[in-house]
């Protein structure tokens, strides 16, 4: 006889409403063997770049919770954060989750190890210790000192490229430079000089941001695409394989100049040294993770910096409030704010999944173990039922004293749990540096409409972002 969920019975006899079935889940008429598939065809009624919209359109018709049968499985998909929290509440110690398949094959091939995005299990569980350290506020603070130089590196960046007019143009991939500085220092622990032109070796700052766009579209197209990269290399599965050469080659180098430097300077790079020092991982394992932490830093810092620009250019009364924190020498509680604010409007998540370790009330549902579940905060994050004025950039909202009037789940940028994203502290402290030295410097205008998201993996500006930074 099968143990009784005690947890779930309680939460039985509390639940006002009665419990529904699974099968009592709205969905949609499905195709023999394709499924819901047809929808995301070329010709179909959405987009696979513009998921979160085609999500939001289904839940108009069908609710805020329904199902979609997506490559022979059920999808149960959710824009209630309560059913946030209860798939977190449900993960297990071991948190499941879909797999990247063709980036865990092309890892497992070339260098042995697959890292922690890909990974699930112990396998998992044994990369994520070793990322740990990121989430550890003195090993974040220790690159603290390189962050301002790299933000002013940037200013003077801006200074040699905006246009006579101090228009500057496409922030968002000058954005990926900055990014790749402010990450190489930390993984591999070597600057790589992306904001000098002038330098011999200014070819870095394009192979960096080639890669970082080739790994994201190739990540997204192997994930969505049928899986045929496992007969044949399609364009995604060379875009994963052109960045993964491009970063290796990079990575492996810095390591090595990391090591030599910490023979005269033995307190320097405190993550890679936590590497270094980890027994429980082999060369090639600590090369792997380098790489992943160094990609990963060029993934949410560009896109959230840009919207940040962005929104401030266009809230000139946010701005001044800003500036005026900034000039004053004051504690940055509004900056921060702004940034708050801007990952609640424009995450660059486009949504959180799992498969879940036990059966959970979802929506009034009982949803079994093991099936996939997903729920889309950059969907919650803009509902007015959870923040007034949801389309209004009011930074004031992150506020400690507003804390109550927000739900805690309808905003998670990040993730939540124990696959919470480790670098979250590391580029939080990256973006407020590099805000509050344009603040500082520049006023900020702009012509741009509304500027809207489309998936690449994970979401970018779906247009141009161009700013006129004036100096103060």
């Amino acid at each position: 006889m099968a143990r009784l969920n005690v947890k779930l019975l309680a939460k039985y006899f509390s639940t006002a409403t009665k419990v529904k079935p699974y099968d009592e889940i709205p969905t949609l008429p499905k195709w023999p063997i394709l499924g819901h598939a047809y929808l995301f065809f070329p010709n179909g009624k959405y987009k696979l770049d513009r998921l979160g919209d085609a999500i939001l359109d289904l839940s108009e018709s069908l609710g805020n919770i329904f199902k979609l049968n997506l490559n022979g499985s059920d999808l149960v998909v959710s824009l209630n954060p309560d059913d946030a929290r209860s798939m977190y509440a449900a993960e297990g110690k071991l948190p499941f989750r879909p797999s990247f398949p063709a980036l865990a094959h092309y890892r497992k091939k070339t260098f042995g190890s697959i890292g922690v995005v890909p990974g699930n299990g112990e396998e998992w569980l044994h990369y994520r210790k070793a990322v740990l350290p990121l989430l550890k506020g003195n090993i974040v603070a220790a690159y603290a000192d390189d962050h301002k130089m790299i933000s002013s590196r940037f200013v003077n960046y801006i200074r040699r490229n905006r246009g006579s007019n101090k228009e500057f143009r496409d922030v968002f991939n000058h954005l990926l430079k900055f990014a790749g500085e402010a990450t190489s220092v930390t993984c591999p622990g070597v600057l790589f000089e992306c904001l000098d032109e002038t330098l011999d070796g200014s070819d870095v700052s394009n192979e960096i941001t080639k890669a970082s766009v080739n790994f994201m579209e190739g990540m997204y197209g192997t994930l969505v695409e049928p899986p045929v990269w496992k007969i044949w290399k399609t364009k995604s599965y060379k875009k994963l394989e052109q960045s993964h050469t491009v970063i290796h080659r990079l990575i492996a180098d810095g390591i090595e100049k990391t090591k030599q430097d910490l023979k005269n300077n033995p307190n320097k790079h405190p993550f890679m040294v936590s590497l270094f020092e980890n027994a429980t991982l082999t060369e090639n394992e600590v090369l792997v993770l380098a790489m992943e932490v160094f990609l990963g830093g060029l993934d949410a810092t560009p896109t959230t910096l840009a919207m940040a620009l962005h929104y401030l250019s266009q809230n000139p009364e946010a701005q001044a409030r800003a500036f005026s924190e900034v000039s004053t020498q004051n504690q940055l509680r509004y900056v921060e704010a702004c940034l708050k604010e801007t990952l609640r409007m424009a995450p660059s998540a486009g949504a959180s999944s799992r498969y879940l370790a036990e059966e959970a009330i979802l929506s009034g549902y009982l949803v079994p173990a093991n099936t996939l579940v997903a729920v889309f905060s950059p969907i919650t994050s803009r509902d007015e039922k959870y923040f007034h004025s949801p389309m209004e950039f009011i930074p004031e909202r992150w506020f400690r004293e507003n804390k109550d009037k927000r739900h805690p789940f309808a905003s998670i940028p990040f993730g939540f749990g124990a696959r919470v994203c480790p670098g979250r502290h590391l580029v939080n402290q990256e973006m407020l540096i590099l805000l509050t030295e344009i603040l500082r410097n520049f006023k900020l205008d702009s012509n741009n409409g509304q500027v809207g998201m489309i998936h690449r993996m994970n979401r970018i500006p779906d247009q141009e972002i161009n700013i006129f930074f004036t100096d103060r």
